[in-house]
């Protein structure tokens, strides 16, 4: 009787943890490849990065990364009313999916592909949109960035971004005003070009850097120093010079070409006073005063920044 009774026992114990592997089995299985295409729907509309980070696997290298997660959390909008139209699997274990959804108001395409990780469905393939921005100024080219949502962006190249609706700002932010909203989704390539003028900060900014070099040119020196718009006629009074001393009663005010190529800095008064041995050979001083110093060179936009060069 004891005997029976402990094999009895033995065997239910079996059983119920046979039961038990099951279970554990059936609600640990990967989501179907619907299922992560509903997941990664929810994720679009939501703004969720993180979620659709964790579907991914390729990596499309740092700059690209840093673009990719930055323009989406400044997206202006995200997708709306997603619903999977068709999915379908393969013999490889790439599933292609196609959805609809709103997008900036109009429906668009979301098209995308899973790949059966055996752990799980993971983005793959041609998941991402195109956006190809640049800026124009005036005639001419604008500068070799673009704001894309949040993420500073080069211009003029083909940058994957996930599907929302972005505002393209001219770069540098700022400086350069100008900007439109643009759809980008799976379906077609977007391109926008931007329209920018030089907002009135652009003016404040140069005008400050301008004083600041001015203020470099007038430092004390041995000679007459190159690009900075300075002609001391000391050679006329002294046949060597020991050293210039200056003094800046304004310094020269800045005016920007219309489309950003260059900038003329004029009107400025500054006193030059040289020293040194005279031709008949006495230690002596002279003062020199110019009421029309100028200073004036190119401007080119690069990054977020703008770059004034002195000519």
């Amino acid at each position: 009787m004891k005997r029976g009774a402990v094999v009895g026992i033995v065997a239910a114990t079996a059983a119920v943890v046979l039961t038990v592997g099951g279970v554990w089995w059936f609600t640990s299985r990967p989501p179907s490849a619907g299922a992560a295409a509903e997941a990664y729907l929810r994720a679009l509309e939501a703004g969720d990065f993180g979620a659709i980070d964790a579907l991914r696997e390729a990596d499309l290298g740092d700059d690209a990364e840093v673009t990719l997660e930055e323009a989406f959390a400044g997206a202006t909008s995200y997708i709306e009313d997603a619903e999977l139209v068709d999915v379908r699997v393969g013999e490889d274990g790439v599933a292609s999916v196609e959805a609809e959804a709103l997008l900036g108001g109009e429906a668009r395409t979301v098209s995308f592909a899973l790949q059966d990780s055996g752990t799980g469905w993971r983005l793959t393939g041609d998941y991402l949109g195109v956006l190809r921005a640049e800026t124009a100024l005036g005639a001419g080219a604008g500068g070799d960035a673009v704001w894309v949502g949040d993420a500073l962006a080069p211009a003029a190249t083909d940058l994957p971004l996930l599907p929302a609706e972005y505002e393209v700002q001219a770069a540098p932010r700022g400086i350069l005003a100008g900007s439109q909203t643009v759809a980008v989704s799976t379906d077609e390539p977007a391109a926008v070009i931007i329209d920018a003028v030089l907002s009135p900060a652009a003016t404040k900014l140069a005008q400050e850097r301008i004083d600041a070099y001015a203020d470099g040119c007038a430092r004390p020196a041995a000679a007459v120093r190159d690009n900075c718009g300075l002609r001391v006629p000391w050679a006329a009074d002294l046949a060597t010079l020991d050293g210039i001393a200056f003094r800046v009663d304004e310094h020269p005010v800045v005016a920007l070409h219309d489309d950003g190529s260059a900038f003329d800095a004029t009107g400025g008064v500054i006193v030059a006073t040289a020293t040194g041995t005279t031709h008949s050979g006495e230690q002596a001083s002279f003062t020199y005063r110019a009421d029309d110093w100028a200073l004036r060179g190119s401007i080119r936009f690069t990054g977020d920044d703008m770059i004034l060069a002195v000519r």
